[in-house]
C-alpha cells in the first residue's frame, strides 16, 4: 500500500512559496539605479514561482486536501537591507533545495502510482529549472553592470 501524495505536494508548496526567491521578493533588496531592470526580472520570476505554488494549491484543493502554506524560515528574517549581488548563492542554494524536494517528489508519486501529481510535479520541476537558469543569467548581467 503507498503512502498518500498529498502530504508530499504540500511540502513543495511550502517550500516554494516559502522560498529565498519569495522572501526578497517582499524584502525589495537594494540595487544600483543602473541595475533596476535586474531586480524587475527577479520579482518575475519570483511571479512565476508562485504560478507553481498555485497549480500545487490547485491540484491539493481538488483533493480536498487541507493546504498549509507554511512560514518563511526564521533565518531568512536576518536578511534584510542587503544589496541583491551579496544573496544570488543564497538564491540558488535556495532552488537547489526546491529542485531537490520537486524530484523527491515526482520519485514518490511514481512509486504511489499518482499520474496527476507526476505530470504536475513534472511541469513545476521545468518551471523551476527554468528560474534557476535564469537566476544564473541575472547575476551574471548584474555582475555585467556593476562592473
Amino acid at each position: 500500500m503507498s503512502l498518500p501524495i498529498e502530504p508530499v505536494l504540500n511540502r513543495v508548496l511550502i517550500d516554494m512559496g516559502r522560498s529565498f526567491l519569495q522572501y526578497i521578493s517582499d524584502a525589495w533588496p537594494w540595487v544600483d539605479p543602473q541595475a533596476q531592470n535586474v531586480q524587475e526580472q527577479v520579482f518575475v520570476l519570483a511571479a512565476r514561482q508562485r504560478q507553481d505554488v498555485g497549480d500545487l494549491a490547485a491540484v491539493l484543493s481538488d483533493r480536498e486536501f487541507f493546504i498549509d502554506f507554511g512560514t518563511f524560515p526564521t533565518e531568512y528574517t536576518d536578511l534584510q537591507f542587503l544589496a541583491l549581488n551579496s544573496i544570488f548563492e543564497w538564491l540558488h542554494k535556495g532552488q537547489a533545495d526546491i529542485l531537490g524536494e520537486i524530484a523527491s517528489g515526482i520519485s514518490q508519486a511514481q512509486t504511489a502510482g499518482d499520474d496527476e501529481a507526476v505530470q504536475v510535479l513534472t511541469s513545476v520541476q521545468g518551471h523551476e529549472q527554468n528560474i534557476a537558469a535564469s537566476l544564473k543569467e541575472l547575476q551574471s548581467e548584474l555582475q555585467t553592470v556593476s562592473a
